[in-house]
Protein backbone atom coordinates (compact mmCIF):
# COMPACT_ATOMS: atom_id res chain seq x y z
CA UNK A 1 0.00 0.00 0.00
CA UNK A 2 1.46 3.33 -0.80
CA UNK A 3 2.09 5.98 1.63
CA UNK A 4 -0.23 8.92 2.22
CA UNK A 5 0.95 12.39 1.32
CA UNK A 6 -0.41 15.86 2.13
CA UNK A 7 -2.33 15.92 -1.32
CA UNK A 8 -4.19 12.90 -0.36
CA UNK A 9 -5.49 14.78 3.02
CA UNK A 10 -6.50 17.65 1.57
CA UNK A 11 -10.23 18.14 1.79
CA UNK A 12 -10.85 15.08 3.92
CA UNK A 13 -14.58 14.80 5.75
CA UNK A 14 -15.61 11.94 6.86
CA UNK A 15 -17.23 10.68 9.89
CA UNK A 16 -17.70 7.08 11.13
CA UNK A 17 -20.06 5.35 13.82
CA UNK A 18 -19.03 2.30 15.24
CA UNK A 19 -21.08 -0.52 16.68
CA UNK A 20 -19.19 -0.16 20.35
CA UNK A 21 -20.79 3.39 20.31
CA UNK A 22 -17.25 5.33 19.68
CA UNK A 23 -17.07 7.69 16.18
CA UNK A 24 -14.20 9.09 14.40
CA UNK A 25 -14.01 11.98 12.37
CA UNK A 26 -11.36 13.46 10.33
CA UNK A 27 -11.36 16.55 8.81
CA UNK A 28 -8.12 18.14 7.01
CA UNK A 29 -8.12 21.11 4.82
CA UNK A 30 -4.79 23.09 3.23
CA UNK A 31 -5.83 26.69 4.14
CA UNK A 32 -3.75 30.39 3.23
CA UNK A 33 -6.00 31.96 5.94
CA UNK A 34 -3.89 33.98 8.36
CA UNK A 35 -5.49 32.12 11.40
CA UNK A 36 -3.77 28.61 10.13
CA UNK A 37 0.06 29.11 9.74
CA UNK A 38 0.78 26.05 8.95
CA UNK A 39 -1.60 26.22 6.36
CA UNK A 40 -3.74 23.14 7.23
CA UNK A 41 -7.01 23.49 9.25
CA UNK A 42 -7.70 19.71 10.97
CA UNK A 43 -9.20 18.42 13.66
CA UNK A 44 -8.97 14.55 14.15
CA UNK A 45 -11.60 13.39 16.65
CA UNK A 46 -11.77 9.88 18.26
CA UNK A 47 -14.93 9.83 20.81
CA UNK A 48 -18.01 8.20 22.29
CA UNK A 49 -21.68 9.14 20.45
CA UNK A 50 -23.29 9.96 24.58
CA UNK A 51 -20.71 11.51 26.01
CA UNK A 52 -19.58 9.24 29.57
CA UNK A 53 -17.48 11.64 31.83
CA UNK A 54 -14.91 10.76 33.14
CA UNK A 55 -14.23 7.98 30.23
CA UNK A 56 -14.97 11.58 28.01
CA UNK A 57 -14.99 15.08 28.04
CA UNK A 58 -18.33 16.50 28.47
CA UNK A 59 -18.65 16.32 24.49
CA UNK A 60 -17.81 12.80 24.09
CA UNK A 61 -13.95 13.45 22.82
CA UNK A 62 -11.70 10.46 24.17
CA UNK A 63 -8.72 12.11 22.19
CA UNK A 64 -8.63 15.01 19.81
CA UNK A 65 -5.96 16.84 17.91
CA UNK A 66 -7.23 19.97 16.14
CA UNK A 67 -5.97 23.56 15.31
CA UNK A 68 -9.35 25.27 15.68
CA UNK A 69 -7.32 28.29 17.34
CA UNK A 70 -3.54 28.05 15.86
CA UNK A 71 -3.18 31.47 15.68
CA UNK A 72 -3.81 32.01 19.71
CA UNK A 73 -3.11 28.64 20.71
CA UNK A 74 -1.25 26.49 18.29
CA UNK A 75 -1.90 23.16 17.85
CA UNK A 76 -3.84 21.18 20.50
CA UNK A 77 -4.49 17.40 21.93
CA UNK A 78 -7.41 17.44 24.08
CA UNK A 79 -7.29 13.73 26.25
CA UNK A 80 -10.72 12.64 28.30
CA UNK A 81 -10.56 12.84 31.47
CA UNK A 82 -8.48 16.11 31.34
CA UNK A 83 -10.50 19.18 30.18
CA UNK A 84 -7.10 21.07 29.59
CA UNK A 85 -5.82 20.61 26.34
CA UNK A 86 -2.15 20.42 25.88
CA UNK A 87 -0.23 22.24 23.25
CA UNK A 88 2.05 19.99 20.75
CA UNK A 89 4.29 20.09 18.09
CA UNK A 90 2.56 20.02 14.62
CA UNK A 91 4.71 17.51 12.60
CA UNK A 92 2.87 17.77 9.51
CA UNK A 93 -0.42 16.28 8.56
CA UNK A 94 0.74 13.04 7.31
CA UNK A 95 2.77 12.61 10.37
CA UNK A 96 -0.27 13.33 12.68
Amino acid sequence: MASLTDDDLDGVSEGRKYPDGTVVRVFCMRTDRDAYPSGWAYKLHYGATEPDPPRTLDDGTIRRYDNSHEDTKGHELHVAPDSDPDSITFPGMVEL
